[in-house]
């Protein structure tokens, strides 16, 4: 059986933040000035976790650094990994590029410091105490992957459209996630973008926020997609290798994947006006 204390957190904080302007996860929106990614971290120390790998663009080092200076417990091991434009598996020209290369590449810089079962993250959303007791206990055991999915009702915004990846599950297990764009309520009717089309779609629906439980296997999978990626979107400057698309083929080839559908609100900022609102409902949670 494996200890929840030798499972590792890693938290994808290399994001640019377009949408909101800036980078969300250096936003001060807990109820005492926290970060969402110290929410995160100091939810999974509560759920057993004693490590955690934060991936990151060099530049943010030392502000997340002094952000985290005694802020975490000393049994908690806080590692820093760069996401680098170069580091991929195979050689190609980067001279056009200077966003990240997606999620995939997130989750395959942290390779060299995550050896066993990992809950994998967003820096900038929170996720609630349940998610990560509910992560630690799946990953404790077997060797199936984890994720930990939301009622559609949970994660929209007051200020605008959402895309959010909507799951189809069968006797418990993931069996794909599909893209919808531009969700979002209208006259108590909630519709968003499928295939060209808006379609209704229940608020009860189970969406993928980024909240997985992996094991080691999956990291000769994201080198084989990055491989394949790198050779055919080299010279696309925006293109992305998505995690959930490495996930999608793993599920493909037999891989299993539990769900569990979270009953805590997801919180993160996709517009700027949600700073606001998300800050009001961290301190009601707080019970301030």
């Amino acid at each position: 059986m494996q200890n929840s204390a030798n499972l590792t957190l890693v938290i994808m904080a290399a994001g640019m933040g377009s949408r909101f302007g800036g980078d969300k996860q250096l936003a001060n929106l807990g109820p005492n000035g926290e970060t969402m990614l110290a929410l995160s971290l100091k939810s999974a120390y509560r759920a057993g976790f004693r490590r955690a790998v934060l991936v990151i663009r060099p530049e943010l080092e030392a502000t997340l650094t002094t952000q985290l200076a005694g802020l975490l417990p000393a049994d908690f091991a806080c590692h820093f990994c760069f996401q680098r434009l170069d580091d991929l598996p195979v050689a190609v020209d980067i001279s056009h590029r200077t966003k990240p290369w997606g999620t995939a590449h997130a989750l395959y810089a942290a390779r060299h410091l995550v050896k066993g079962p990992m809950a994998v993250i967003n820096a900038d959303d929170y996720y609630g105490d349940s998610a990560f007791v509910a992560l630690a206990d799946g990953l404790a055991t077997g060797d199936e992957w984890l994720m930990v999915a939301y009622p559609l009702y949970r994660t929209l915004s007051e200020f605008g459209g959402v895309n959010r990846g909507v799951c189809q599950v069968t006797d418990g297990r993931l069996e794909s996630v599909v893209e919808w764009l531009n969700i979002r309520q209208e006259q108590g009717v909630l519709s968003g973008e499928l295939n060209g089309l808006r379609l209704n779609i229940s608020k009860d629906a189970p969406v993928s926020m980024t909240c997985w439980g992996f094991r080691a296997n999956i990291f000769p999978l994201l080198e084989q997609a990055l491989s394949d990626f790198a050779r055919h979107h080299a010279g696309q400057e925006k293109s992305e290798c998505f995690l959930p698309s490495v996930v999608q083929s793993a599920i493909d080839a037999g891989q299993k994947v539990a769900i569990s559908v979270a009953q805590e609100n997801w919180l993160g900022v996709t517009y700027p006006e949600d700073a606001a609102w998300v800050k009001e409902q961290l301190m009601e949670l707080a019970g301030e």
